[in-house]
């Protein structure tokens, strides 16, 4: 673990509180950890780990970097049911310590639709705490799954190891589930509106962010609320979402005050209303789930636009 020093630096520099800074360093040895088991990014043959990497963490270590919110969780994805869980508790207990740092699955639970939540304490020589560690088992990625760099921090030249070479889902299928949460979840967490106002203001295709929200929709399964882009721009606004969870998570320097947040998600993703005649359609057949031609052949298309789009 870098030294106690090293983390109240880079407290002071983000402008975060000590106990913020020290969690982000923590979840940088625990995502090391878990690729050196094999379970996340890309192993030493060059293959890739079985979990896929996303979430806000993987947004704020891989896509925004030093300008991202702050993340207390690591979010993974499965594509098979495969007893995850019970190898990561493997991997924490002949691991521990992992470079001075004791992790331990404290708690967990399972949804209705069995992904797995755990709550993951460590402990080391100057401090303790704990942060959720989930895995979703889903079906297929729609777009290509891809390799992720962890974008540069101050304290990365103190830590004992290079940074390790994680494998996830791509930037732009993460808006997409942001989106999607932010459907889901009025009244919820002001944190997925926030990602998205950061994502705004990087050039991005807004094709590809307008087909994987339909397309997400419709791999979604909910019959309530279903996926209406003009309904969902409108509720973008301060009192749809509790921005408290933001509290000490935003670096110095960044905004976080709703109004302006709001204003500039609902004007930057006013495209997603703009709907072509396959997208209507299939959204259309969001609850009916009888477009599976139509949703394979819109997949496909948004996987070849994912190669030649801003990253």
């Amino acid at each position: 673990m870098v030294a106690p020093a090293i983390v109240r630096q880079y407290a002071s520099g983000q402008n975060i509180t000590l106990e913020v800074a020290d969690q982000e360093v923590v979840l940088h040895y625990a995502l090391a950890l878990l690729n050196q088991a094999g379970l996340v990014g890309r192993r030493p043959d060059g293959s890739a780990g079985p979990l896929l990497f996303k979430g806000g963490t993987a947004l704020r270590k891989c896509v925004f970097g030093s300008t991202g919110r702050f993340s207390q969780d690591i979010d993974l994805d499965a594509t098979r049911r495969n007893g995850f869980e019970a190898e990561i508790e493997e991997a924490l207990a002949s691991q521990r310590p992992f470079h001075g740092i004791a992790l331990t699955i404290r708690s967990f639970r399972y949804s209705a639709e069995g992904n797995f939540s755990g709550t993951i304490a460590y402990e080391h020589e100057h401090g303790s705490g704990a942060f959720e560690l989930q895995i979703s088992y889903r079906l297929d990625p729609i777009l290509e799954p891809v390799d992720l760099a962890l974008e540069p921090q101050s304290y990365f030249r103190r830590v004992e190891f290079p940074p390790p070479v994680l494998h996830g889902l791509d930037p732009y299928e993460m808006i997409g589930e942001k989106l999607m949460a932010c459907n889901r979840r009025l009244g919820g967490s002001g944190k997925d509106v926030y990602d998205l106002f950061l994502w705004s203001q990087r050039p991005f295709a807004e094709d590809l962010v307008r087909r994987l929200a339909v397309l997400k929709a419709w791999t979604d399964r909910r019959k309530s609320p279903t996926y209406e882009p003009v309904r969902l721009l409108a509720a973008i606004v301060p009192r749809s979402f509790r921005w408290t969870d933001l509290a000490g998570l935003v670096p110095r320097g960044l905004t976080a005050d709703p109004e302006p947040i709001c204003q500039r998600v609902r004007e930057r993703f006013a495209f997603l209303a703009e709907l072509g005649e396959d997208e209507q359609r299939l959204l259309a057949d969001q609850t009916a789930h009888r477009e599976h031609a139509l949703f394979r052949r819109l997949r496909d298309e948004a996987r070849a636009r994912a190669h030649d789009v801003p990253r």
